[in-house]
């Protein structure tokens, strides 16, 4: 009788050791079902660490997986579980559902269920951290505005978050102008930025359509270029965590195809949306995170959401030597402001 019960022991003890084992080394897909679409979340990392760190990716059109790329996500991985999550229409996020259905509101509920199953699947005592960038970052700054949902998440980081493009659109025209002319007086790229200057000279900031809206996104990339060229912006680095689009779980011409479509279908209201007057609402712990030269995403809407947010602990970092993806260009200060934030929570 003590025989078995000391075989059921060491029993008991090595599938403990094995789940221990298996938390710090989170591999796995679930998958949220909202409204008539089943997204997955791709869960790699530290869960030990009882920090789920969400990814919010930008587009709209991206996917997770593609945020998992990136050299920073390595340390980010050793710290915390990241879950990297399809959003409905992109990646490889599939269903029945209408295009009625596809909207910011419509998003957000759905955020607001992955975070919920992530509390019941890997336990209500983790704490969530939201990361947005990008459009990302207007889907998450929607989400921590709306009702008690502050309430479920330990908090938020805004990395290059478009949360208002009326806005966005008219500190890009101003930013373009006020660059071009720093460059043009430092002899960089002079037929480029001359071109750049004369466009934005054109645009009337009172009343910016769709296609200019796309041109300032489109130019702000070129621009970007133009200055790791001539040494103002470091080049991004890739690497990091290995992610097989062609023969992994992302197809990319699905991936493509839906993100597409859903980027089509949400680019009028994304146009018209404006989060500015709204940020006060957010109490949650707050890191701000921006590139020097980000001119698809001005860093004047990370300096308002630092000042207009009613956080009491909140930081923003402006990265000097990056455009609108810092965790490229900077990868390894990026990561580390990351972590060290979020061990202060």
């Amino acid at each position: 009788m003590i025989k078995n019960s000391l075989i059921l022991l060491l029993i008991l003890f090595l599938l403990a050791c094995k789940k221990q084992q298996d938390l710090s080394r989170l591999n796995e897909t679930i998958y949220v079902r909202s409204e008539g679409s089943d997204m997955p979340v791709h869960m790699h990392g530290n869960l030990k660490s009882s920090v789920i760190l969400l990814m919010v990716h930008g587009g709209p059109g991206g996917n997770g997986l593609d945020y998992r790329s990136g050299m920073y996500t390595v340390p980010l991985e050793e710290n915390f579980a990241v879950a990297y999550w399809d959003q409905r229409g992109q990646g490889m996020s599939h269903g029945k559902f209408k295009e009625s259905d596809i909207t910011i509101a419509q998003m957000t509920d759905d955020l607001d269920a992955v975070i919920k199953v992530l509390k019941v699947k890997y336990g209500a005592w983790n704490k969530v951290v939201l990361l947005g960038h990008s459009w990302g970052g207007m889907l998450t700054a929607k989400y921590v505005v709306t009702g008690n949902n502050q309430s479920n998440i330990a908090a938020w980081i805004e990395a290059d978050g478009a949360h208002d493009i009326p806005k966005l659109n008219k500190d890009a025209v101003r930013m373009f102008t006020h660059v071009a002319n720093e460059q043009i007086s430092a002899k960089n790229s002079l037929s480029n930025w001359q071109n750049v200057l004369e466009w934005a000279s054109s645009v009337d900031t009172n009343n910016i359509t769709l296609n200019q809206s796309n041109e300032v996104n489109f130019k702000g990339y070129e621009a970007e270029e133009w200055l790791i060229n001539d040494n103002v912006m470091v080049s991004p680095e890739s690497g990091g965590n290995s992610v097989p689009f062609l023969t992994g779980p992302i197809n990319p011409l699905t991936s493509y195809l839906s993100g597409n479509r859903t980027n089509t279908v949400l680019s009028q209201e994304i146009e018209n949306t404006s989060l500015t007057n709204e940020l006060y609402k957010v109490t949650v712990p707050t890191l701000v995170l921006w590139g020097k030269y980000d001119f698809v995403v001005p860093p004047s809407l990370g300096l308002d959401t630092y000042k207009l947010i009613s956080s009491t602990q909140k930081e923003i970092v402006l990265f000097e030597n990056s455009g609108h993806s810092p965790m490229s260009n900077e990868w390894k200060y990026f990561s580390d402001v990351i972590i060290t934030f979020i061990h202060s929570l």
